[in-house]
């Protein structure tokens, strides 16, 4: 059991990012930018501008190519976690990665895989599930163990009902870091 651990370990990258540029057309977009009203006192809140995408990928693999888990939260404010009316989407996937060449520390990178995109309804907690593929590419700077990336991605999902019954495509542009075992 300690050898698994160990090789899983020693194995393991993991990339976090946050996006510095996001677009979102379709469906979706209406649906997270709307307004809504207060529960306990039925006030309207205009919708928090300003929200950030943040990435989290976790995987195996060598030097040249991983296979990834991966979560995504779309625009996230200050109030995206409190109780009240709105939105949530998330998405979680897999992918798989490769480092197309490696020069002085410097390598491009391509991504794709499949996806499934929650979108959670904060005020009755109902859950719409649509299916997506995400893909991507960019370039990664290593140092060490530890590497600096961007990425410029795109996700196409379609959901088949709820609030956001259509394909909506994002685009994003993700800085972060990355940590990889030798």
């Amino acid at each position: 059991m300690r050898f698994v651990v160990l090789l899983v370990v020693a194995g393991c990258h993991l990339r976090t990012g946050l996006d510095a540029a996001s677009r979102v057309n379709g469906p979706l977009g209406p649906v997270m930018t709307r307004s809504s009203v207060s529960r306990s006192d039925g006030v309207l809140n205009l919708p928090q501008t300003g929200g950030r995408n943040y990435a989290l990928e976790a995987g195996f693999g060598n030097a040249a190519i991983t296979l990834n888990g991966l979560v995504a939260v779309h625009d996230v404010t200050s109030t995206s976690f409190t109780a009240g009316a709105g939105y949530l989407a998330t998405t979680l996937g897999a992918d798989v990665r490769w480092a197309v060449l490696r020069w002085k520390g410097l390598s491009p990178t391509i991504a794709a895989g499949p996806a499934r995109m929650m979108l959670l309804d904060r005020t009755t907690g109902e859950r719409t599930w649509g299916n997506a593929v995400r893909f991507g590419g960019g370039v990664q700077y290593k140092l060490g163990a530890i590497a600096l990336y961007g990425d410029v991605y795109r996700e196409v999902v379609a959901f088949g009902a709820g609030a956001a019954q259509g394909t909506t495509t994002l685009d994003g542009i993700t800085f972060g870091l990355a940590l990889q075992p030798k």
